[in-house]
């Protein structure tokens, strides 16, 4: 039975050419043949079994002349190693080969009524003029998570709707969106901040990003809500409850658009307006990354 020293041996001092040399012997049954297929001398492949032997510690063949070579039982083991190691070699090979063909596709997030209303009507072009770019859309999540996952470059393409001084690091600018506090018919305005800061207030959960963006756009105009009736997840939840007199809530226009067709809101005060931005992950590849700028700012540079 081979020992550690054999196995220690086998993983870290042979090489390619020498297992080619020990399997060409395997398969033509003698070392004069594997000479002549390798095209080497006989004393070549001499050199290179013993060496190999000398360095794993065991013999590998028989000898016996004018004889076909006969494997010993560590040459029989070897073997056995030998031809699962160039398999899985092989097969690593054609695995890369085929990561090379079928790029992975790129994790892409957009905003829900963004995605629907503007990015997806486009998609045939995209899919026409690069049918090798494949992207996978994930589903609405958090301000927080989808911030948490860019950093953790588990997103490759993000389109993020913020403060001008929150932009993310690198991403380019598609438009601008008017922002501000919206009230159903019975609210009366254009209000003065410190009217506004008397209002019932429906924000997002307390404690994340997207509260403290909306809070601090409302704290540079001089709103500090002194009312919060309300803590919601969702955008259209909280402009439901809006369109029914519940409260106040802080939003772009884009988002009350979609969410308030039958405008029952109205802005009752303004603030500086948000920016869309686009964000690709640097690992994009080059080609990749400027087509979907190109395409992201045909979907979504006008300012909604």
């Amino acid at each position: 039975m081979m020992g550690a020293s054999y196995a220690k041996a086998a993983m870290y001092s042979f090489t390619f050419r020498q297992i080619e040399v020990f399997l060409a012997i395997c398969r033509a049954g003698n070392f004069s043949a594997a000479a002549g297929q390798l095209d080497v001398s006989q004393p070549a492949i001499s050199n290179v079994i013993r060496s190999l032997e000398s360095q794993l510690g065991v013999e590998l063949f028989e000898r016996r002349r004018g004889a076909s070579c006969v494997l010993t039982r560590e040459g029989i083991a070897f073997r056995d190693c030998a031809q699962q190691f160039l398999s899985q070699c092989e097969a690593i090979g054609r695995g890369a080969r085929r990561g090379r063909l079928r790029p992975r596709p790129l994790r892409v997030f957009v905003g829900g009524h963004l995605l629907e209303d503007f990015v997806r009507p486009l998609l045939p072009e995209l899919h026409e003029e690069h049918p090798q770019l494949q992207l996978n859309f994930l589903p609405e999540r958090s301000r927080d998570q989808l911030l948490q996952e860019i950093q953790a470059g588990k997103i490759d393409v993000a389109v993020i709707t913020a403060p001008a001084d929150e932009r993310p690091p690198g991403s380019l600018h598609l438009g601008t969106v008017p922002a501000g506090v919206y009230g159903a018919r019975n609210f009366r305005g254009p209000l003065t901040a410190e009217e506004v800061s008397a209002l019932p207030f429906l924000l997002p959960p307390a404690g994340t990003k997207l509260t403290g963006s909306m809070l601090r756009a409302l704290e540079k105009q001089g709103v500090v809500p002194s009312r919060i009736v309300d803590f919601c997840q969702y955008h259209d939840v909280r402009i439901r409850l809006a369109c029914r007199g519940k409260g106040v809530t802080f939003s772009v226009q884009s988002v009350i658009e979609k969410h308030d067709p039958r405008g029952q809101l109205r802005m009752v005060f303004a603030t500086e307006p948000w920016e869309r931005r686009l964000y690709i992950n640097p690992h994009v590849e080059p080609a990749s990354a400027t087509a979907i700028a190109s395409f992201m700012t045909r979907a979504l540079s006008t300012d909604r």
